[in-house]
């Protein structure tokens, strides 16, 4: 009983939901983002949090605007704790089972001259059917179900620098004051959890409280805090919730940065991915796996590509030309894959000629 009082009491969930329609089964998409407090020898740790929290969550849209296809993204949640967490993934992986929640933003903060510097991770939480779920590009051809998951269940960013005074205004999400009005100070409510978030504009935030009051919450200068650690923590939280568009801009943000990235490569394939799967074409992830082109990924990534191609052309030159590409590439890099691997399995018997 302790302890589940210590997760509730610890816990601000800060929610984007629909407000314009009914929601269909089909729409039902929660994708949630674990942000504990990172570890600091000083009050910054939670700053930092508090800052990357609310960051996250300004990116967190229903739907795309223009919407002529009536796309609907689901819910997206961020949920902030003032717990500590051990700096390893395993612990990650640990609060964010615990919490439901199906990504893990963790890290550490170490103060330098005027700044902080943040030191953050992500992990894809393991053992959760719902994340491994919404994790699947999914493709059908033939008798055969194929399956792929995203390239990694960890990712190290590079460190992301945060002015002090900046810092200093965050020190916790529940202490940002709601105003009836645009106003920069007012002796308003403190903003109460869940909240719903109905639009953005400039450092204002319109949203909605559990009464169902609304309000406007001042978030000044968030956009500091951009960097790669949000463009491809929220990229694959889009990514995750079907929000193709968005994924496909923030992963080509980190893409065409100049920094020296661990998550470079992965944000070059995923950018093609996610352009293919809102149906812009092939080319982005065909330039993907050339660019690095024994990246395991990459060409399964292709594969796929090229067999939902074919799947969707049913006959005719072009079906043959991307089955051909299929079967080349599983010809050029098999001894990238076990003979037992289900992804390989799956391919080998969807593109064998039928009888």
């Amino acid at each position: 009983m302790r302890r589940q009082k210590v997760v509730r009491c610890a816990i601000v969930v800060f929610c984007l939901l629909a407000a314009a329609r009914p929601v269909r089964p089909a729409d039902q998409i929660s994708v949630r983002t674990l942000v504990p407090t990172f570890t600091s020898s000083t009050s910054l740790g939670a700053n930092a949090s508090t800052i990357l929290a609310l960051r996250l969550w300004t990116t967190l849209r229903p739907r795309p605007n223009p919407n002529p296809k009536d796309l609907y993204f689901g819910s997206g949640q961020i949920e902030w704790s003032e717990r500590v967490i051990e700096s390893t993934p395993d612990a990650a992986n640990q609060m964010a089972l615990e919490t439901g929640s199906d990504l893990a933003l963790w890290g550490g903060v170490e103060e330098y001259g005027s700044g902080i510097v943040v030191l953050a991770n992500l992990r894809v939480v393991r053992d959760r059917p719902a994340t491994d779920t919404l994790q699947k590009w999914v493709v059908k051809f033939r008798d055969q179900r194929i399956e792929l998951r995203l390239p990694s269940n960890n990712y190290q960013f590079s460190p992301l620098v945060i002015p002090k005074d900046v810092a200093a205004k965050y020190s916790r999400p529940n202490q940002i004051t709601v105003c009836e009005q645009k106003s920069p100070d007012c002796a308003g409510r403190r903003l109460g959890s869940p909240f719903r978030s109905i639009r953005i504009d400039g450092d204002f935030a319109l949203v909605r409280q559990p009464s169902g009051a609304t309000g406007w919450v001042l978030l000044p200068d968030l956009s500091q805090a951009q960097g790669e650690v949000i463009d491809f923590t929220a990229a694959l939280i889009s990514y995750l919730r079907g929000d193709f568009e968005q994924a496909e801009q923030l992963f080509s943000r980190v893409r065409d940065s100049r920094t020296d990235s661990l998550v470079h490569n992965d944000a070059t394939l995923l950018a093609g991915v996610s352009r293919f799967r809102r149906g812009e074409g092939i080319d982005g992830v065909r330039s993907a796996h050339e660019q690095n082109p024994y990246s395991r990924f990459g060409v399964q990534a292709l594969v796929m590509a090229n067999i939902s191609m074919a799947q969707a052309a049913q006959s005719g030159e072009s079906r043959t030309a991307n089955l051909k590409e299929a079967n080349s590439l599983i010809e050029s890099y098999r001894h990238l894959f076990s003979d037992t691997d289900p992804w390989l399995v799956g391919v080998v018997r969807s593109l064998s000629p039928p009888n």
